[in-house]
């Protein structure tokens, strides 16, 4: 095993989260036939336009667990990929796993493209057993949430069809 990693700055950014109908000091505009996306300080006058969220209390908005469905469109930038975005609608259905114990190493990130057999996380629990935790199904991870205030560490995977995913690039100058 090789461990002659090299990491960027970008790496150890959180991603953001941007929501539609959010007010907000900074706009995504979203030009999905162009599969692409622009910054800026005001809403558009018409158009795709999410307000910039603070990401960690984001998925009570974003998601609907009674229906397992995106609540509102919402698109999570990845500084560790160039700045690309993962753009979900509102209605798209997703699977909600869960990482919980004592200690929880994500494997899996944002933007992860699994298989129902990948690993997503492994978790120590409160006897000190390692458990796995498995995606159990194909798609990509658009958002994962954590439990701040939670005894343990706990943490939700979003994870939705690739066909319901739409990777945005940000414009040049946006």
């Amino acid at each position: 095993m090789s461990l002659n990693h090299t990491f960027k700055p970008s790496d150890y950014e959180f991603p953001r989260l941007y929501i539609r109908g959010r007010g907000s000091g900074e706009y995504m505009v979203v030009d999905l036939e162009r599969r692409a996306y622009r910054l800026t300080r005001s809403p558009p006058p018409g158009g795709v336009a999410l307000g910039l969220a603070p990401y960690e209390a984001g998925w009570g908005v974003v998601f609907d667990p009674v229906e397992a469905r995106v609540a509102r469109d919402f698109a999570v930038v990845l500084p560790w990929a160039g700045g690309r975005a993962l753009y979900v609608r509102a209605g798209t259905p997703v699977m909600l796993v869960e990482a919980a114990g004592r200690h929880v190493n994500l494997v899996a990130r944002e933007g992860s493209r699994v298989r129902a057999r990948n690993v997503l996380a492994y978790v120590v629990t409160g006897r000190g057993d390692t458990r796995t935790v498995r995606a159990g199904v194909e798609g990509v991870v658009v958002y994962i949430a954590w439990d701040a205030g939670a005894p343990h560490e706990r943490y939700a995977y979003l994870i939705a069809s690739p066909a319901d995913v739409e990777e945005l690039e940000p414009e040049p100058g946006g």
